[in-house]
């Protein structure tokens, strides 16, 4: 009883383990790689396949490693042969991630770092406050040189799909870490906290250059401290720096409220970069003899918003091929058969002398049959396998349907030609009313006096298949 049980649990401990054998693609956008693995139940990988053919009806997982959702989306499709109606799309799109930033080009830096024309003017002090302030103004525009370009880098890279996350990320921070002031921490440690430091140390530079600009806007304005009046020459420069410091004022005040908005989109644009999977994962269950998956890259919305084409174009297409093994086949086929009754059928005559004699039937009888074949699918082109079919002599006597069974070779793929031969039971004469070969009797005919019954020939075939049941 014990090795009964014990051969039981083995029994559907194999089988449990067969019934979840899986399989694994993957295909790698950076490398342009194709692998192929069988995985087990827990997805962890048993080995590496070469040239494989998959169990039937058994889960393939497609993995795609590196494709950058940013640059594109993945369209696929999927080809199947001897399926009257194909899978079509499975729907596979990666769907942008950044639909409600928009475009993020945005527009050129529009600060004024000029040097204010104090050539004219009077005071020494006042030229010392115009070199100061222009010197803020420089660096001002440094900062915010440096801010558009780690977002013009950061939407590049972006839309290369060529490039990893670890990739973009790595850049990112190099170009980060150029910005040079001590105020700022290692973009680095944490690229977060390193933004934040950058937008406060944007708003104290604004703050600080415009209390320093409406400072010497007040010192300009006030009236010279001698009763002397303004020469013609001093009245000019007087109003050109004026106008010089409140075009400064303006200039700044549009440029930091952009430099801040940049910001915001970097921290946006980075946050769905931390959160994007860069590795996609499907399934697909082969039930077809072979299948064709197609993997179409093409750019992406988000890539299309910041290009001068805004199509979408194919940016590559592959194309994995995939084959099954196993399984069981039913088809229909059209076949021409010669069947053989000559041991149990005879051809019954009365002599001359009155004597009732037999004669085998050792010819063949040609049959137009309908066969139902039936096999395991070993290979591609050569399978082994039976057939059952129905038969109808094609002769001038009728005595009825045919039946008939044996094995099979079936030779094709899609149109498949088979040879089988077995076992025939058709109707064959009897003599009735008791009577046998050798007895004498008067009667002349013998027509009323045979009965068909079924017994069992042989038969030869070839057929040709029509269609597939599944």
């Amino acid at each position: 009883m014990k090795v009964l049980l014990t051969g039981l649990f083995l029994l559907v401990t194999i089988g449990f383990s067969y019934s979840q054998e899986r399989y694994r693609i993957v295909y790698d956008y950076k490398t342009d790689r194709l692998n192929f693995y069988s995985i087990d139940q827990n997805n962890r990988i048993i080995d590496t396949l070469r040239n494989p053919k998959f169990k039937r009806n058994r889960a393939i997982e497609v993995q795609l490693k590196n494709v950058n959702p940013f640059a594109v989306d993945v369209s696929t499709s999927v080809v199947e042969k001897n399926v009257h109606e194909s899978s079509g799309s499975s729907g596979f799109t990666f769907n942008s991630l950044l639909g409600s930033i928009g475009k993020l080009t945005g527009d050129k830096l529009k600060l004024n770092s000029s040097s204010l024309p104090l050539g004219e003017k009077e005071s020494p002090a006042a030229a010392s406050r115009g070199a100061a302030l222009s010197n803020k103004l420089s660096e001002l525009d440094e900062t915010t040189t440096y801010v558009s370009a780690i977002k013009s880098a950061l939407v590049a890279d972006l839309v290369n799909p060529d490039l990893n996350k670890d990739s973009i990320i790595r850049h990112l921070k190099q170009i980060a870490g150029k910005l040079e002031d001590i105020r700022l921490p290692d973009p680095d440690e944490n690229f977060y906290l390193f933004l934040s430091h950058l937008e406060k140390v944007i708003l104290q530079d604004k703050n600080e250059l415009l209390s320093s600009a409406n400072a010497f806007v007040s010192e300009i304005e006030q009236p010279p401290s001698s009763d002397e009046p303004l020469s013609r020459g001093q009245l000019v420069a007087r109003h050109t720096t004026l106008s010089n410091l409140q075009n400064a004022i303006a200039s700044v005040n549009s440029t930091t409220d952009q430099t801040t908005d940049h910001i915001g989109q970097i921290k946006a644009l980075y946050t769905d970069l931390e959160a994007a999977s860069f590795d996609q994962t499907y399934d697909y269950v082969i039930e077809a003899d072979k299948a064709t998956i197609e993997l179409k890259f093409l750019r992406s919305a988000f890539a299309s918003q910041n290009s001068s084409d805004p199509t979408r174009q194919t940016v590559k297409t592959r194309n994995v091929r995939v084959a099954a093994k196993g399984g069981f086949k039913i088809n229909t086929g059209i076949a021409m058969t010669l069947n053989n009754f000559s041991a149990t059928s005879n051809s019954y005559f009365i002599s001359d002398a009155g004597i009732i004699g037999s004669e085998k039937n050792t010819n063949f009888v040609p049959n137009l049959s309908t066969m139902i074949n039936f096999y395991p699918i070993i290979s591609e082109s050569f399978n082994i396998g039976g057939s059952f079919g129905l038969s109808v002599p094609i002769t001038d006597k009728v005595g009825g349907v045919n039946f008939l069974l044996g094995p099979s070779l079936f030779i094709g793929d899609k149109n498949r030609l088979s040879f089988s031969g077995g076992i025939a039971c058709g109707p064959v004469n009897k003599l009735s009313n008791g009577l046998k070969p050798g007895d004498a009797t008067d009667i002349r005919d013998l027509e009323n006096y045979t009965k068909s019954v079924y017994n069992f020939g042989y038969y030869l075939g070839v057929s040709f298949s029509v269609f597939d049941i599944n």
